[in-house]
């Protein structure tokens, strides 16, 4: 590869994640008023995203219906390799280590300033700030029991991400994403999650095991890699 080639292509892959730090910063320290007025913006110019296809039935008749996404990490398999991509101020990574009890947790975050210290003082967490897919793209194929999906919600963002996580998934483990929802409307701006899970589910064919309620409609759902 040539060398100017592949230094232009890191330089951008460090502009990006800069920009994204920033982003995210800003982000967390504006007053919620603030932060509508710009999703308002935001949802003035960005198009409106195609329906989402159907997951087909075959990869839907096993799915579990449960009350929240606490109930899904008891039914989930106990230890094992499992990541957090998204962690914030660390509620559910210490869900997950108190109930799932993994031999290893991986944070990866572009920033862990807000994150609980008892989660980032345990023994088990590693934590990767950076960029989501940069952080999966660098683990081993099939080094994972369950990777947990709750970072950038819009839709190239999770389609990234799921494309990225696939591989990393063993046969039989998990993928799950947060905030499985289609929404486009003022003071929340345009998530795409649905979207692009519905398209990740549809192509690879991976069944549906849990669906999770939430009080707003911001659902869980897990994929399980095909053995």
């Amino acid at each position: 590869m040539c060398h100017t080639r592949l230094w232009s292509g890191q330089g951008a892959l460090v502009a990006g994640e800069s920009f994204y730090r920033s982003e995210m910063a800003l982000r967390r320290i504006l007053p919620e008023s603030v932060k509508r007025v710009l999703r308002l913006g935001r949802l003035a110019v960005q198009p409106v995203p195609p329906r989402a296809p159907q997951i087909p039935q075959a990869q839907l008749e096993g799915c579990q219906l449960l009350t929240d996404r606490i109930e899904m990490l008891r039914r989930l398999p106990q230890g094992g390799i499992v990541a957090e991509i998204g962690t914030y101020e660390g509620d559910f990574a210490r869900a997950i280590l108190d109930i799932m009890a993994p031999e290893k947790l991986l944070l990866a975050d572009i920033t862990f300033s807000l994150c609980r210290a008892d989660v980032l003082a345990d023994p088990r967490v590693e934590r990767h700030e950076g960029l989501s897919v940069p952080f999966l793209a660098s683990r081993a194929d099939a080094g994972f029991d369950m990777i947990y999906v709750d970072a950038d919600h819009r839709y190239e963002a999770v389609r990234a991400d799921a494309a990225a996580a696939a591989s990393k998934v063993k046969p039989g483990g998990y993928l799950i994403f947060n905030d499985f929802a289609r929404i486009i409307r003022p003071g929340f701006g345009v998530l795409g999650v649905h979207q692009a899970v519905c398209e990740f589910a549809a192509a690879s064919g991976w069944p549906v095991a849990f669906f999770c309620l939430e009080g707003e409609a911001l659902y869980d759902i897990a994929l399980r890699r095909p053995e």
